[in-house]
């Protein structure tokens, strides 16, 4: 055989597996989230909702649900915390994670089926989350997190899972626990699907407060790495392992300076929102991740693309336009060097 015939074989041979395995994807993909999900990010699915209930999350003395006082105190060593913000964003970016590394939510009621959702993480100090209402239709965020949310409207129950999954009708995830949308938004003993000990959904951006012109919340930001030694408050956990002295804790809480003047920064309308609750409320460490990320709502929990004319159709974000060195610290207290983890039970479900 000639090398231009063996080469053009090789050529065909190539070929026929790109097709095999693009193909493959595509059915894996349609078979999981739908044909339109895997293409744009979206789900067309008449079972889903074009739009989700409104409800208030959490306590009217949340840490999530204060202003931030005029009168704050900055913490000592906020310039440097800044610096290290700054670099990070410089290196992997300040960006919302919409469609990957984001998380979705369902809502259920007394009429949704219900699972035993087995909890599989080695350190998981229970072994399976019994009882638990989740809509036919739920999927959890489609990358490696694959963090999902379920709040029962009934008993006013929010489900949070990591790493969740449904195998041959059957749910289960790494880890899950349970809190009610009435509390705090953090888990007072830790065992949080995230690694500050905060519930889910807190800090999160909803399609409807980008639509209504306000966010009325403090927000949520990942940064890496994370300082190591424990959680600040109002965090309950960490997962940090750096030790630089400037990394930042989780739970600390980042404002943008109130006295800047957004109107001059040539940002979008979706942009503006953002930065005035980063003024107004401001954001806490809540999770390790690379780069500086806002967290938003998947759209895969809707029927459609519920951000259509609001935000661009991008998996994540860029937000560089607000300046990073224009933040600052609010007074932090101590690390809480080894705090003490512990499931608190709840009515929302049975964990073993």
């Amino acid at each position: 055989m000639s090398k231009s015939m063996d080469s053009k074989n090789k050529s065909i041979r190539g070929l026929k597996m790109f097709l095999f395995f693009f193909f493959t994807e595509i059915l894996i993909a349609t078979d999981t989230y739908g044909i339109s999900d895997m293409l744009t990010g979206y789900e067309t699915n008449v079972d889903k909702p074009s739009e989700l209930p409104k409800i208030k999350l959490y306590s009217e003395t949340s840490p999530f649900n204060k202003k931030i006082p005029v009168d704050a105190k900055i913490d000592l060593n906020s310039s440097n915390l800044i610096q290290n913000l700054v670099r990070q964003g410089k290196r992997n970016g300040f960006i919302i994670a919409l469609k990957r590394f984001s998380v979705t939510v369902f809502f259920a009621d007394q009429n949704t089926p219900k699972y035993d959702v087995s909890l599989t993480a080695k350190w998981a100090p229970a072994k399976i989350m019994k009882q638990v209402p989740i809509p036919d239709y739920a999927v959890p965020d489609s990358s490696s997190d694959g963090q999902m949310v379920i709040i029962n409207q009934t008993t006013g129950c929010e489900y949070d899972f990591w790493r969740a999954e449904k195998v041959k009708g059957k749910w289960s995830a790494s880890w899950g626990n349970t809190t009610k949308i009435d509390g705090s938004g953090v888990y007072e003993k830790g065992y949080s699907a995230r690694g500050s000990g905060f519930a889910l959904l807190a800090g999160m951006i909803w399609p409807d407060e980008l639509k209504s012109g306000a966010i009325k919340h403090a927000l949520i930001f990942t940064s890496d790495p994370v300082k190591r030694g424990g959680p600040v408050p109002p965090a309950t956990e960490s997962d940090g392992v750096s030790k630089n002295k400037n990394a930042i804790p989780e739970g600390a809480r980042f404002q943008l300076d109130p006295g800047l003047d957004i109107e001059n920064l040539n940002l979008t309308d979706y942009e503006k929102i953002i930065a005035k609750a980063l003024q107004e409320y401001g954001m806490f460490l809540a999770d390790s991740g690379g780069g500086v990320i806002r967290i938003a709502i998947n759209p895969l929990s809707f029927n459609g693309n519920p951000y259509d004319g609001i935000l661009p159709n991008k998996r994540y974000i860029d937000l560089s336009r607000i300046p990073l060195n224009r933040f600052r610290v609010i007074k932090m207290g101590p690390q809480i060097p080894e705090p003490e983890l512990e499931i608190i039970p709840t009515e929302c479900a049975d964990m073993k």
